[in-house]
């Protein structure tokens, strides 16, 4: 797990270093890049995804997002065996208008996990602030009943 959240700290800390500061609002694009464990309960330990999102800010609270991402690590059942999930997702998202951004998203959620593909109503809670030359957010996100991801990611406005 240590060399897992190693992984995903140079992934971003690598990304963050060649990117100057966009102004923070003066384009209602964003491409931002984002990791974090996807837990399945009763799959043992979670699975290391990255992703992408592509974000469009309609007014200075709702934006329209799609999210891809696709395990970088599979994760273990506990039988030994190796699971993985990738999803496609298209979020409808909140964002409070002050310093430190509270994030509220709801969408669909079309997932591939080992054979079971479905397509699942989604949401998430998150908080963002200014870093790394972008706009940062810690968010969880419940997929589908009993797959959560856990992430951090970084929205640069173009």
């Amino acid at each position: 797990m240590k060399k897992h959240l190693a992984l995903l700290c140079s992934i971003f800390l690598l990304a963050a270093a060649n990117v100057e500061a966009a102004d923070k609002n003066n384009s209602p694009l964003y491409l931002g890049i984002k990791g974090g464990f996807v837990d399945a309960d009763g799959m043992g330990d979670a699975a290391l995804n990255l992703g992408l999102d592509v974000g469009y800010t309609l007014n200075r609270h709702l934006a329209a997002e799609v999210e891809l991402t696709q395990t970088l690590v599979d994760g273990d059942t506990p039988s030994g065996r190796d699971w993985d999930v990738d999803t496609l997702s298209v979020f409808a998202a909140f964002r409070s208008n002050t310093e430190v951004k509270l994030k509220a998203k709801v969408g669909l959620t079309n997932f591939d996990s080992g054979g079971r593909r479905d397509t699942e109503f989604s949401f998430g809670l998150g908080v963002g602030f200014w870093a790394a030359g972008g706009l940062m957010e810690i968010e969880y996100t419940e997929l589908d009943d009993g797959l959560d991801f856990i992430s951090i990611g970084v929205n640069y406005f173009y």
